[in-house]
């Protein structure tokens, strides 16, 4: 009895700690047993479920895959509003009538250049040489389109605005001349007699039945006024005439093929 009232607050303290202890591992069995118990249960929710119906949704994706492609260039108004004009004779005109490719080319003509080798002449200080020059120019007023012909005289080092002469062979007796073409600098050699030519532009004749009016003897670098806008001929070639509208940058080719 003695040993119990000495020591009865350690035995006091010795139950607690027990029944701590028993009742943490009771603690941690419970929670086992509940977590298998959720598990099952959500196995069984899992064989209960019922599969979801995604047809329509793949549907959706096929449209999608499949759908048809928008043109928002051509073939509507919706983003591109279309200009009516009223000719001078009262009919309306639009479309591609209107700006660049409503121009039609009527004609197109070559501006040909040739040069030939006449004889040789000779002056008080040198030897000169006699080329013939043949130009056809842009149409005058009357509409001809006007040939001019000259004969220069030139010494071997000289040039004019066309070409110039770099050699004769031989040099005690020429006959043949060597001429550099200021254009490229492209070299003919020339006997006697002989014709070099080439066309060095051309020349167009444009119709522009929007606002009824002709656009004659346009150059390459020809500018001519569209609807109030100004366009440029940018190239100009045989079977080919192309505009550029400088305020949009837009160029317009316009294809020719001339009559057989």
């Amino acid at each position: 009895m003695e040993f119990l009232k000495n020591h009865y607050e350690k035995l006091i303290l010795g139950v607690i700690v027990i029944g701590l202890v028993v009742a943490a591992v009771m603690v941690s069995m419970q929670a086992e047993s509940t977590g298998e118990e959720e598990m099952v249960g959500l196995g069984g929710y899992e064989a209960k479920a019922q599969p979801v119906d995604t047809t329509t949704n793949l549907l959706a994706l096929e449209r999608f895959a499949n759908s048809a492609v928008l043109n928002l260039d051509e073939g509507h108004y919706l983003f591109n509003p279309d200009i009516w004009r009223r000719k001078p004779d009262g009919s309306f005109i639009t479309g591609e009538d209107l700006g660049p490719k409503g121009v039609k080319i009527k004609e197109i003509l070559p501006l040909v250049f040739s040069v030939k080798f006449l004889d040789t002449g000779s002056s008080s200080s040198s030897t000169r040489f006699a080329m013939q020059i043949v130009r056809v120019n842009a149409p005058d007023a009357r509409g001809t389109p006007p040939t001019s012909m000259s004969t220069v005289m030139m010494s071997v080092g000289e040039e004019n605005d066309l070409f110039r002469l770099l050699e004769v062979r031989p040099a005690d007796a020429p006959k043949e001349v060597s001429l550099e073409m200021k254009k490229d600098g492209q070299v003919v050699t020339l006997t006697k007699g002989q014709v070099f030519e080439r066309v060095d532009g051309y020349i167009a004749n444009l119709r522009y039945d929007a606002e009824s009016r002709n656009f004659n003897n346009v150059r390459e670098l020809s500018t001519i006024t569209l609807l109030g806008e100004t366009n440029r001929v940018v190239t100009l070639t045989s079977n080919e005439l192309v505009l550029l509208n400088p305020a949009t940058t837009l160029k317009t080719t316009l294809k020719y093929n001339a009559a057989p």
